[in-house]
């Protein structure tokens, strides 16, 4: 008998208000990036400088879905050579007979107005690039009333604990029979934040709201350092000061990052200016949840952590029969996510691996899956060939590496690392075959 999946019960995250019917998803650790109304040029001062341009002529429609660069083909945004870029599109273009050229706009797309354009030209749903990033933006929505936003727990088994998806519902009364996909929401931080296009535009990070900022640290060496420096224990293994004004924030950090660096300690350091994104993070430390709210301009946004890590997710828009939106999905726990993180999980775990190969520069001639005894083991041993009986029966003469260290010197083994227990290969030139 096969014993089916347990489906674990939705989750509400919190409750998300859209005054213009726009719902934007993004990293909130990439939120100094948007600009909102502003310049959309980066907020880093040695970035170089940017240039929007439109595609022109009468087959730029046609140009720029084939060009396939930006979600919106009728731009190329964000480039920081324009000429180049021009010159590139043109000599596509003609290479394709089509009739269209890239001009280089008078005035910068400033990525609130890049929103509401990716809205209309996805239909309703659609990717806005952001000095170089992506987030997703969701039109149409229910500008009366607050949205719900329900993290859908994987099933039970080895990625439990994790959120198949976040469901920010519009009709739990409506059964959905299509979906529209689109790649995707880029995440660097492990979050994601749900806000209206309005309220997001009040979103400050790294700018203090009071003036004010923490700064703590923590590790091996953290109690006796702060001793020795006078900063206060918070608890949980965490030290430091709180309620900093700006201005007094290098009178602490100096000295403790001078001492880390000067003698290596094991110490991690946390600056915590007291910014929108600070508010939140500071709910996603305390919540079970790994969720926190924040009201933006008198309107609610959501954050919360993905479960995932990073990486570009897809967002999915479900319709119903009259074509109305029943919800909006990132999409995390896919069959592809799962294999990609099995592979990384699988790579971290040790492999037996003959001292002929790490000390005498012998290549892997053998490759053999075993049943591994540990959660830390891969279950894979490697051996050269050139080991005799006496060698293989010595155990000293091999030792555990992780698996990663292998396969970044020998990339042929990353075409078999899949293979279940039992499987035994061969190097044939410059790839394994199974025995």
């Amino acid at each position: 008998m096969v014993k089916s999946a347990v489906t674990l019960a939705p989750v509400l995250l919190g409750e998300v208000d859209l005054p213009e019917g726009v719902l934007v998803i993004l990293d909130p650790g990439l939120a100094r990036f948007w600009r909102h109304d502003a310049e959309p040029a980066s907020p880093r001062k040695k970035d170089p400088a940017q240039y929007d341009l439109r595609l022109t002529g009468a087959d730029a429609a046609a140009a720029g879905r084939a060009y396939d660069r930006e979600f919106d083909a009728r731009f190329l945004f964000d480039r920081t050579d324009p000429e180049d870029a021009m010159a590139h599109f043109a000599l596509f273009a003609r290479e394709n007979g089509l009739d269209a050229r890239a001009e280089v706009m008078p005035t910068r797309i400033p990525h609130a107005e890049r929103a509401r354009l990716a809205v209309e030209h996805g239909g309703g749903l659609g990717v806005v690039k952001y000095n170089g990033l992506w987030a997703v933006a969701a039109g149409g929505l229910p500008r009366e009333r607050s949205l719900r936003v329900w993290g859908i727990p994987m099933p039970r088994g080895a990625f439990e604990g994790r959120w198949q998806s976040i469901d920010i519902v519009v009709d739990d009364t409506a059964e959905p029979v299509r979906s529209e996909e689109v790649a995707g929401v880029m995440v660097d931080h492990g979050q994601l934040l749900f806000a209206g296009l309005g309220p997001l535009g009040h979103f400050r990070m790294w700018e203090p709201l009071d003036g004010l900022a923490d700064y703590v640290f923590r590790g091996e060496d953290a109690p006796a350092l702060a001793r020795e420096l006078g900063a206060s224990d918070f608890g949980n293994g965490l030290f430091g000061w709180k309620d900093l004004p700006m201005e007094r924030v290098g009178e602490k950090a100096t000295p403790l990052q001078a001492r880390i660096e000067a003698e290596s300690l094991a110490v991690g350091v946390d600056y915590r200016p007291h910014c929108n994104l600070e508010r939140l993070n500071a709910q996603l430390r305390e919540s079970p949840e790994d969720t926190g709210m924040l009201v933006l301009d008198g309107a609610r946004v959501v954050g919360c952590g993905n479960r995932w890590g990073d990486g570009i997710f897809n967002v999915s828009r479900h319709l119903d029969a009259r074509g109305h939106t029943v919800r909006i999905r990132v999409e995390l726990g896919t069959e592809q996510r799962q294999k990609m993180m099995r592979r990384l999980q699988l790579l971290q775990r040790g492999a037996i691996v003959s001292r002929t190969i790490l000390d005498d520069g012998e290549p892997i001639r053998f490759a053999e899956r075993m049943t591994p005894h540990a959660s830390e083991d891969s279950g894979w041993a490697f051996s050269s060939g050139v080991e005799d009986e006496a060698y293989m029966d010595e155990p000293s003469n091999f030792t555990v590496v992780p698996l990663r260290v292998l396969v970044a010197r020998f990339k042929a083994l990353e075409a078999i690392l899949d293979a279940p227990v039992g499987a035994l290969f061969r190097l044939e030139g410059e790839r394994f075959v199974q025995e």
